[in-house]
């Protein structure tokens, strides 16, 4: 794992509601980590390549992507790095195979916070 800049885990945050994405970020960066926003697919993707990441936290419906289809797109261009996929729905869509973990986001942040511990860990999340 390839710490951000301040030796802390980077995590990539995708999301396409802005509210819930500065919550996000909050949120992580409170519990240490360097946090990287991105509120379109396509942004989160090309910074993606272009940084380290150590974990990327996608909802899965954004505006011009799936939290599937960005777990495919990430995975073919970095296979190592865990990709958590966030959403309203209380459970699991389909086509999440390139995903290595889901959450609801009604499960709250500690929740959140202890898939990202065992993401980093090397375990899966409800997968």
């Amino acid at each position: 794992m390839k710490p951000g800049v301040d030796g802390n885990p980077r995590i990539l945050c995708i999301d396409d509601a802005e509210i819930a994405l500065r919550v996000r970020k909050l949120l992580l960066a409170n519990a240490g980590y360097a946090v990287l926003t991105a509120s379109s697919g396509e942004e989160g993707f090309q910074l993606f390549k272009q940084n380290p990441v150590d974990l990327v936290i996608a909802d899965h419906f954004l505006s011009d992507k799936t939290g599937a289809e960005i777990a495919k797109e990430m995975k073919e261009c970095k296979p190592h790095v865990p990709i958590l996929i966030v959403s309203a729905a209380s459970e699991q869509p389909g086509g999440l195979e390139f995903a290595d973990g889901f959450i609801s986001k009604g499960e709250g942040p500690d929740a959140l916070l202890d898939a990202i511990a065992q993401l980093l860990a090397g375990s899966h999340v409800k997968k």
